[in-house]
């Protein structure tokens, strides 16, 4: 008997609440913004001599400027609302907001003890990486490699800039991206028995040729 996988675990229905957390978590972005312009900026000199830890997270919340804001914001919510509804709280907002923690952390430490950092794109990179490699990982209805493909096209299309630009972090972004990775495979085999469960394998039809007794076969003539 021969079946095929119908749906997979991101088959399901987003969670309950998704929408919510995507929006406030947008809200909270624009809030921030609106109400605290600078002053929770990182900097190697604040964050290394100074001690002041705490900012690797605040500055991730903080934006130069509306349009940097806009930016980061549309591809944050799209993918706060695909975590959060598929992952749950523990992916997003937790591992989200302590993986930026992790990133400002890193991408500091090479960096100049004078240039601050903000911004949340290092998130959004890790996000996408996390959302990216769990789709290969998760979604079996697709050839292996019809899965790279498309999620190599998304990365490009969507993370790889068209222009340079000399006030934007690359190395936040590849930092993020390259620890979201990893982090969506230790999800994956932490989690891989729930996520196999939910999978519907139904049977495939069987394709039955019938011949009638002087070899013709029913609809078609025989030479």
């Amino acid at each position: 008997m021969a079946y095929k996988l119908e749906k997979t675990f991101l088959s399901n229905k987003l969670r309950p609440g998704a929408m919510f957390v995507a929006l406030l978590s947008f809200l909270t972005l624009l809030l921030i913004f609106s109400l605290f312009p600078q002053g929770f900026e990182a900097s190697g000199e604040s964050v290394f001599h100074k001690k002041e830890y705490w900012r690797i997270f605040s500055s991730a919340l903080l934006h130069a400027d509306l349009n940097h804001l806009s930016h980061n914001a549309f591809f944050f919510t799209g993918l706060a609302l695909l975590l959060n509804g598929y992952f749950g709280l523990m992916v997003f907002p937790v591992l989200s907001f302590l993986a930026g923690g992790i990133i400002n952390l890193i991408t500091l430490y090479f960096y100049p003890p004078e240039v601050q950092l903000v911004g949340i794109s290092g998130v959004v990179y890790f996000m996408a990486a996390f959302w990216l490699t769990s789709f290969i990982l998760i979604e079996r209805r697709q050839p292996i490699i019809k899965r790279y493909i498309y999620a190599t096209g998304m990365a490009l299309i969507f993370l790889f800039p068209e222009t340079f630009q000399p006030h934007t972090s690359y190395l936040a972004h590849a930092t993020g991206f390259f620890l979201g990775i990893p982090a969506a495979g230790l999800y994956f085999l932490m989690n891989k028995q729930k996520i196999r469960n939910a999978e519907v394998w139904v049977e495939k039809p069987e394709v039955v040729i019938d011949f009638d007794w002087e070899g013709e076969r029913e609809g078609e003539s025989v030479p």
